[in-house]
């Protein structure tokens, strides 16, 4: 193709989304572009089992710690300082999404009750919530965010590596 040829099809190209925006959004999720990202960023065969794993326990470690609104911008600073698998890592932090939250907080609120001993304290569901009655259920709360995200980051690290080393031998005895 001429560089004619190539400008003529750009302009084309540029006209469709001008006249009609949906072309530009169709163009950037076909299928063939999504297959290439999933192979190029989650299943990129330059990446090691170890890194692969590890990116996803991070990843779901980063999900639950107690940073509020901060988790993915961290978890993606820090799978770039530790050459993470940076889709993987953002993928398995949204374990933290809308659903999950409020079995997330009770789990970690469980959680914090094994560190607090004597000082132990059953949320109340009566509908009386204080500011008093949260400092006293916070620190419980961070404690047993921090101890669940701990467990389930391992957890989650450990049976993703078995599964991708399953998945590859399944792969390699095909070949």
């Amino acid at each position: 193709m001429s560089s004619s040829e190539k400008m003529k099809a750009g302009i084309q190209k540029l006209w469709a989304v001008c006249v009609n925006p949906g072309y530009f959004f169709k163009s950037l999720f076909s299928k063939e572009r999504g297959k290439q990202f999933i192979k190029t960023h989650l299943f990129n065969p330059d990446q090691s089992t170890q890194i692969k794993a590890f990116s996803i326990g991070f990843g779901v470690f980063m999900g639950i710690i107690p940073i509020w609104g901060f988790q993915l911008i961290i978890a993606f600073s820090l799978a770039i300082l530790l050459k993470l698998n940076k889709a993987l890592v953002l993928l398995a932090t949204h374990i933290s999404f809308a659903p999950l939250i409020p079995a997330v907080i009770f789990l970690s609120y469980k959680a914090g009750g094994y560190w607090m001993g004597e000082k132990n304290v059953d949320i109340p569901f009566n509908g009386n919530i204080s500011l008093k009655s949260i400092s006293l259920h916070l620190e419980q709360y961070l404690y047993g965010s921090i101890s669940l995200a701990i467990v389930a980051g391992v957890i989650t690290g450990l049976i993703a590596f078995a599964l991708l080393k399953l998945v590859g031998r399944k792969i390699a005895m095909a070949t």
